[in-house]
């Protein structure tokens, strides 16, 4: 998102970049258009549920929940994620 706002770029070279359709961003500005704060996007890392249990003996492992969405996708994030965040997610998910 914040590739395709910076002045004088073109939506469609930015989507082609990252092998989406500019439709799609035009929806993620339209559906977080409403959010007070600006719109960032975090690095995100697939990993198999199976790595998720194995963690260092010194750290505690860290919780998850799993949210199913009306749209039938899902998301797995820290319980202790931010609601805002959250939000955020869910739009994007949904909206996808």
């Amino acid at each position: 998102m914040a590739e395709a706002d910076q002045p004088g770029v073109r939506i469609g070279d930015v989507a082609r970049r990252h092998d989406i359709y500019p439709a799609q961003i035009r929806l993620w500005r339209k559906t977080l258009s409403h959010f007070e704060a600006s719109t960032s996007f975090l690095p995100v890392q697939l990993v198999d549920d199976v790595s998720l249990g194995q963690t260092p003996a010194a750290s505690p492992a860290p919780v998850f929940i799993e949210i199913l969405l009306r749209n039938g996708r899902g998301l797995k994030v820290p319980a202790d994620i931010e609601r805002k965040m959250l939000a955020s997610l869910i739009a994007c998910v949904e909206a996808a």
